[in-house]
């Protein structure tokens, strides 16, 4: 079976993935060392916790990673919000926003979506043929 994405593609994936959960758990661990316990902060863990599913799911070249890497920025885009209203700085965070921003532009323009969801097209067209076999 031939892949419809191209080994660049799939670097970029790969790569991306990997800095990307990096990240994630860099702002996981700043914000469980330095949290102050409250609701919000608390549901700030499941938005680090989406973050890192999300660029783990790009490392396995899902068709669903695009589309939760764009709900995690505006989850994250919410936090930062949160956190500049409450006067709290961190640089980790904006450097996640950022980077969670250009992985989206660059997946969406790039024609990465639709060429992971085609993937994922084949992948089960393939899987089908072989349930019918094994």
């Amino acid at each position: 079976m031939n892949s419809p994405l191209s080994k660049q593609q799939e670097s970029f994936c790969e790569n991306a993935g990997i800095v990307g959960v990096l990240i994630s758990l860099a702002c996981l661990i700043q914000h469980i060392i330095f949290m102050i316990p409250h609701w919000i902060t608390i549901s700030i863990i499941v938005v680090y916790c989406l973050c890192i599913v999300g660029f783990v799911l790009l490392m396995k070249k899902k068709a669903i990673a695009p589309k939760l890497l764009l709900a995690s920025g505006i989850l994250v885009l919410i936090v930062e919000i949160v956190m500049t209203f409450s006067f709290t700085f961190s640089l980790i965070i904006l450097i996640l926003l950022i980077y969670l921003i250009v992985i989206v532009v660059i997946s969406l323009a790039g024609g990465l979506s639709e060429k992971l969801k085609q993937k994922a097209i084949e992948e089960k067209v393939e899987a089908d043929r072989w349930e019918g076999i094994l």
